[in-house]
């Protein structure tokens, strides 16, 4: 189902027609569109709601947006959300490649996203977002579309997306040379793909070139945390998801995200989500028995 909405027709009109375009059935729904695009240099104007652009190839996107033009960067693997009433222009000098997520009018906008107060774009590091972003693409172009899963991973994004700016707090844009960027990028590719093993600091920064000091201290700056609780958050993003969705006893899901033991995963979890990893999944059994006896009834 297409949404014919000012937003729609924005984007149409500058940067073409999707090589996607699906509307995602979540809580609340969204359409998720993905372009590839070639242009100079591109103004938009104001739109009536918030659009979240996720970057996922091409070259490195610069835009400047707001009253006071404000200069920001987005490489491939960073999210940015575009709040409401914010003009700007956006300069791509080669072949870009992304996806741009809105709910079709601001009515539609859940309350955790309208209610926030920047005035500029917020750029953050969020693989999980990334990887959600694209699976939703495949599945949903896919010979078998099945509008449960498409649901399931459409509240993914955005309770993914919920957390993050709350638990990171970007109240100010993601800041730092393209350079900076980069690093970081490479880092957090590096930590999500080796999630389950040995992470340490020393060795993340050899594998981006740097010195640890030049390393910790970028790291910081960019994304507003260390590299060791951006780590930890991570570890502990990834054992809720398989909490919710695999079988594992904690003493597996423990290894499997990078503890040296049961004890210590235990503690983590409860000081970062409030509750113990067996409370968590017994919480999320009985939403899933919920949701599927109101479908029933």
């Amino acid at each position: 189902m297409a949404t014919h909405g000012r937003t729609r027709l924005v984007l149409r009109q500058i940067l073409g027609h999707p090589e996607v375009s699906c509307r995602i059935p979540a809580n609340p729904a969204f359409t998720l569109e993905r372009y590839l695009a070639l242009l100079e240099v591109a103004e938009f104007p104001p739109l009536p709601e918030p659009l979240l652009f996720v970057h996922t190839g091409g070259k490195p996107i610069s835009y400047r947006t707001g009253l006071a033009m404000t200069d920001g960067r987005s490489l491939p693997g960073l999210v940015t959300l575009v709040p409401a009433g914010v003009r700007g222009e956006v300069a791509l000098r080669g072949i870009g490649e992304g996806m741009l997520a809105y709910f079709g009018g601001p009515r539609r906008v859940p309350t955790w996203v309208s209610a926030r107060r920047e005035r500029e774009p917020v750029t953050f590091v969020d693989n999980v977002i990334v990887t959600l972003a694209q699976q939703l693409v495949v599945s949903a172009v896919g010979p078998h579309q099945d509008d449960t899963y498409l649901a399931v991973l459409g509240n993914a994004l955005l309770g993914q997306l919920r957390h993050s700016l709350a638990a990171s707090a970007p109240d100010e844009p993601l800041r730092g040379s393209r350079s900076s960027l980069m690093l970081v990028h490479r880092a957090v590719q590096h930590i999500h793909q080796n999630i389950g093993g040995p992470l340490g600091v020393a060795g993340i920064a050899a594998t981006t070139g740097v010195g640890v000091t030049h390393f910790s201290n970028t790291f910081k700056q960019v994304t507003g945390v260390t590299p060791h609780r951006y780590i930890l958050r991570s570890r502990i993003e990834r054992a809720r998801e398989l909490l919710r969705m695999t079988s594992l006893s904690v003493g597996e899901i423990a290894v499997a995200v990078g503890f040296a033991g049961q004890s210590h995963f235990c503690t983590a979890f409860r000081r970062e989500t409030g509750v113990t990893p067996s409370r968590y999944r017994r919480s999320g059994v009985r939403s899933a028995n919920a949701e599927r006896g109101g479908r029933g009834g």
